[in-house]
């Protein structure tokens, strides 16, 4: 199994974003614990995360 979501599978942020630019969802689904509180929104990451994060968006977008 990959450990890559395709570039092209929709991102899933309802339940806000974890500091490693992955979702809360993503890192819930495979057991790990978020280092963000449920709910975090992309702005209140640190730079490094939200550049991350605004990198799979454009990805899962394009």
């Amino acid at each position: 199994m990959s450990e890559h979501k395709h570039e092209h599978d929709p991102v899933d942020a309802s339940q806000g974003w974890c500091c490693d630019g992955r979702t809360w969802a993503e890192h819930a689904s495979e057991g790990g614990e978020c280092c963000q509180p449920k709910g975090t929104d992309l702005a209140h990451l640190p730079a490094e995360a939200q550049q991350k994060a605004k990198e799979r968006l454009s990805e899962a977008s394009a």
